[in-house]
């Protein structure tokens, strides 16, 4: 097999803008769109497993066939009224929120900070205030306040 620039040219191309404004969508709303296909999946494992179609599944949940085929899709901004439904209708957890119980917590030690002392300027009393410390080289960033 050679060299075939008619190829080249044909998968090299410049791409279109709608498809560079659904690359950025994409990029812009990663984390929310990885959530929503990974529901997807957990919903067509529950349709196999309970050899469901859409439409079933669809009257299960009380929605129509394209709401159902938008939740399929992974590509939907599932509300917490969504996602609490579909939990319900399938008995499975799809969301976890971290539960705030006495025996989960987790002790959380401050790093020891050095000691700050406010600094004047003049006679005007300006004190500079510590906005951010590095710890580790007691680097200060400071700003003015009157």
């Amino acid at each position: 097999m050679g060299f075939n620039l008619n190829r080249l040219k044909e998968v090299a191309k410049q791409a279109t803008e709608k498809e560079r404004e659904e690359a950025r969508f994409r990029d812009e709303n990663r984390d929310w769109l990885l959530k929503s296909s990974l529901i997807a999946l957990e919903i067509h494992r529950y349709m196999r497993l309970n050899g469901m179609n859409q439409t079933q599944l669809a009257e299960k949940l009380g929605v129509s066939g394209a709401m159902v085929s938008k939740l399929l899709s992974g590509k939907e901004n599932l509300s917490l009224k969504t996602i609490c439904g579909l939990e319900e209708a399938m008995g499975v957890e799809l969301l976890q929120v971290p539960s705030y119980e006495k025996e989960n917590y987790v002790e959380y030690k401050q790093p020891q900070l050095p000691k700050l002392e406010l600094e004047y300027e003049g006679s005007a009393k300006v004190f500079c205030k510590v906005v951010n410390l590095n710890v580790e080289t007691e680097t200060k960033k400071k700003t003015l306040a009157v």
